[in-house]
């Protein structure tokens, strides 16, 4: 999982997906619900590739990185 990269995401985006068993493709980079939270290699429904890994692996791994907030100027 080198190559791949990174998803950015909010702090609250990433607790949505954990709570409601949240992944995303590798390949095509489509969200996935009702994954485990260390899935890997799941079914895509998107794209048919065996890319799906959950939130919670795909931060362990380094591939989901939190984005700063954005303020209103």
């Amino acid at each position: 999982m080198n190559t791949i990269k990174p998803i950015h995401i909010s702090e609250e985006e990433y607790a949505d997906l954990t709570e409601n068993y949240g992944g995303f493709c590798i390949e095509c980079g489509e969200q996935a619900y009702g994954v485990e939270p260390d899935a890997r290699r799941y079914r895509c429904e998107s794209c048919g590739a065996n890319a799906v890994y959950g939130a919670e692996e795909l931060l362990i791994r380094g591939v989901i990185q939190f984005s700063e907030a954005k303020h209103d100027e």
